[in-house]
């Protein structure tokens, strides 16, 4: 165990100069600034019907690191991926620079407080991995949110072509009527395809973006009838009815398993609760959990047995609808 310390104070030590490199290349290296003032100059010289389709996304000028991460590094790109799915105006540099900073300080504060080295390593890469988490749960929000407005916007689309419009002025449309998330990503759409990006690309970055297998049902739709031809207007109602009832089983599904989520709570809370309450009842009989080795042990197993059952109960509870 003696030789992990050295190895811990090495990986700290080496991450907190890449950590500094990052934040020096980022904030004050001459030639990024350059480059971005001449983006800025760009900017503000081209015509105003080029503002809104480029306001769709924030400008930023690349860094290097991130020029050479993006060809070499399947991760990055998935990282990059997830930053857009969850639209947060953030680089993939920084949030892995933020990851690297919670590592170190977990690592630094567990140091300091003479923690078992392997549990510290453990500790401080769940810490560092808050941000993905984090990034996660905002694009699973935003794919839902997407996904419940997805019927409203087929059933606008199918009225706009009966009323005579074409299907790009009719997504065109969606961009300027419809809210945060579809509004913005159909406008995307929208000037992808204003400015040159044939009609199938842009639609295929809107699956990327969205990730939603809805939104791919339809995508493969338009695709097919693009190619063979067709009713579009009622492949598109067919289409809201299907999604529209596939809502009502999930739902169905979600209160059927709500006793199995339930248990899952009780069951994962219940250790936690009782401790308190015992610790407060008999704090001397409750620190053997912390203060003998046999205790240590006991914990540790106990923390894995829980983390395998949770994980067993929810695949018993996800039901793909």
């Amino acid at each position: 165990m003696n030789f992990l310390i050295p190895l811990i104070a090495f990986v700290a030590v080496v991450l907190t100069l890449m950590l500094g490199y990052g934040m020096w290349a980022y904030f004050f290296d001459p030639e990024k600034k350059a480059k971005k003032q001449r983006l800025d100059t760009i900017q503000n010289t081209i015509q105003p019907d080029r503002e809104s389709f480029s306001n769709t996304r924030t400008t930023r000028v690349d860094s290097f690191l991130e020029i050479w991460l993006r060809p070499r590094s399947g991760i990055f790109r998935q990282l990059e991926n997830l930053i857009e799915r969850a639209h947060i105006p953030q680089s993939a540099i920084r949030i892995i620079g933020i990851m690297l900073a919670l590592f170190l300080g977990a690592l630094v504060l567990g140091l300091l407080l003479h923690t078992n080295p392997l549990l510290l390593l453990l500790l401080a890469s769940a810490i560092a991995s808050a941000p993905v988490l984090w990034l996660i749960l905002q694009a699973n929000k935003r794919t839902q949110a997407f996904e419940n407005k997805l019927p409203e916007m087929l059933d606008f689309i199918s009225r706009a072509l009966r009323a005579g419009h074409s299907l790009t002025s009719a997504l065109a449309e969606v961009g300027k009527e419809f809210p945060d998330p579809i509004g913005p990503e159909l406008k995307t759409v929208s000037d992808e395809m204003a400015f040159g990006l044939p009609f199938k690309d842009a639609l295929f970055r809107l699956a990327e973006r969205v990730q939603s297998n809805d939104l791919s049902f339809f995508v493969t739709s338009l695709m097919i009838q693009h190619e063979t031809g067709g009713n579009l207007s009622e492949l598109l109602d067919g289409l809201a009815n299907t999604i529209r009832e596939r809502f009502k089983l999930r739902g169905k599904v979600r209160t059927l398993s709500s006793e199995g989520r339930a248990s899952a709570w009780i069951l994962g809370c219940m250790p936690f609760a009782l401790a308190a309450i015992i610790s407060v009842l008999n704090p001397q009989y409750m620190s053997l959990l912390w203060t003998t080795p046999q205790g240590k042990n006991l914990i540790y197993t106990c923390l894995g047995l829980m983390t395998f059952g949770v994980i067993v109960i929810n695949k018993i509870i996800r039901i793909k609808v």
